[in-house]
């Protein structure tokens, strides 16, 4: 009775070490057709182009549009379940970046972004779709941090800081 467990452990080891030494020998030999830097990706030719790339989800849901926006510049958009682009990300036609967050109306709620030709760091937090709190460095001539918020009839006032539009 134990040598016949003892045979059939060590069949046991002896094909797991066979099929390691086999998966080994095969697999650097095998193309699977998963991309990888020994396939060639990233050779001149085999770049995938196209006006647009959307990924949907198993229902045929679109969950993630890569395209230009009517401007020219590019852009990708996610959507949630319920196909409202909830998460934006992009470049404004000055080539400044920017990432939206939008509520489930599809309304900008937060815009973090970057203005002017020296880049300055914005963030914009909106409310029914108008600003009540922009933070940022200033994008003029110094670039000294401001913080404006907007009250409920939209008069800007300033805490402190200047933010020049």
């Amino acid at each position: 009775m134990k040598i016949r467990k003892l045979k059939s452990l060590a069949n046991t080891v002896l094909f797991s070490a066979l099929g390691m030494i086999l998966g080994y020998w095969i697999a650097p030999n095998v193309k699977m057709g998963i991309p990888n830097a020994e396939a060639g990706v990233g050779k001149i030719g085999e770049a995938l182009s196209a006006r647009s790339l959307e990924l949907v989800d198993a229902t045929g849901r679109r969950r993630i549009l890569m395209a230009l926006t009517d401007s020219g510049t590019p852009a990708i958009w996610f959507f949630d379940r319920n196909g409202k682009s909830r998460l934006n990300l992009g470049l404004y036609e000055d080539n400044n970046p920017f990432v939206v967050l939008n509520d489930e109306n599809e309304q900008a709620m937060q815009i973090l972004r970057t203005v002017g030709n020296k880049s300055a760091p914005v963030l914009v937090m909106k409310s029914k779709g108008q600003d009540r709190t922009v933070l940022g460095l200033n994008f003029g001539s110094t670039p000294d941090p401001f913080l404006v918020y907007y009250d409920a009839q939209g008069t800007k006032k300033t805490v402190y800081g200047n933010f020049e539009t």
